[in-house]
């Protein structure tokens, strides 16, 4: 618990620190931060699909690996779709031009170019357009009141299992507990931006403020939601390859993947959620 905790604590002085350089250095701090964790979870993915039995085909990772992020960050969502389709002609091309890969091993190289590295290029897309930095924390903040509200909140509890054919630890206590995090986390970023003015210079959700909170409701709810989706998606993920973890980076919470997997998920959320209001506003 203290190994995990302590990390945990590390893990946020970096997360501010990375935000500082981004707001008062350069948005594209955190564009090379984004990057080198898109890296680092692209090659826990590949191996656990190694170690799950597939053969990812490598080329065709790195290819999308050096190019998605960057071109996100750059031309936006057209530069991530041309990154991810980059790899995936690369892919298609050594598959084609060597005999030794099977259709498994095309389609677990499609899996990995979405899942982490299509998702994680989202933090640039948000970071640069819709949402900036207000789109960021929510991104960021939702996930880990729920991942911490599901965790304290299951371990206190207890009860009825929620999955235990995927993840034999959670609970259906520490699932409720996770939604209400989520909705706290949100309702957080709604009294800093929108209701207090404490973050005064930033951009905030809408000039409605009921219709503002509204909306951090609903985004906590549902992103509390597609989080634990993707808590349990990555558990059956490492379940069915035989791991833990996948990595061991971080001391009490495994590898990169490992702490991403809710934050993932709740990228599209956001970056829909801008992409929507935008609309609406324009």
């Amino acid at each position: 618990m203290l190994k995990r905790i302590l990390t945990a604590a590390v893990l946020i002085l970096v997360l501010v620190g990375t935000f500082a350089a981004g707001l008062f250095v350069s948005p594209y701090f955190i564009d090379a931060v984004v990057w080198l964790c898109s890296l680092v979870a692209l090659h826990e993915m590949h191996g656990a699909l190694k170690k799950a039995g597939y053969d990812p085909i490598v080329p065709g990772l790195v290819v999308a690996g050096v190019t998605t992020v960057p071109l996100a960050a750059w031309l936006g969502a057209p530069g991530a779709i041309a990154g991810v389709s980059l790899g995936m002609i690369a892919a298609l091309a050594v598959f084609t031009a060597k005999h030794n890969y099977e259709l498994k091993d095309l389609a677990t190289t499609a899996l990995a170019l979405i899942y982490p590295l299509a998702l994680t290029s989202i933090f640039s897309l948000i970071n640069h357009g819709y949402g900036g930095f207000l789109g960021l924390l929510l991104a960021i903040v939702v996930p880990v009141m729920t991942d911490t509200m599901a965790y304290f909140v299951g371990v206190t509890v207890g009860g009825k299992k929620l999955c235990p054919n995927i993840s034999p630890k959670k609970t259906i206590s520490g699932a409720i507990g996770g939604i209400v995090g989520g909705v706290l986390g949100a309702f957080l970023i709604f009294v800093l931006f929108d209701w207090t003015n404490a973050i005064s210079e930033m951009h905030y959700l809408t000039d409605d403020l009921w219709v503002s909170l509204a909306l951090y409701l609903v985004i906590g709810y549902l992103g509390a939601f597609v989080c634990e989706v993707g808590d349990l998606a990555a558990s059956w993920i490492k379940r069915k390859a035989g791991i833990k973890d996948f990595g061991k980076i971080f001391p009490g919470h495994g590898g990169l993947m490992d702490r991403l997997d809710s934050i993932m998920f709740m990228l599209p959320i956001v970056y829909l959620l801008f992409a929507c209001v935008n609309a609406v506003s324009a």
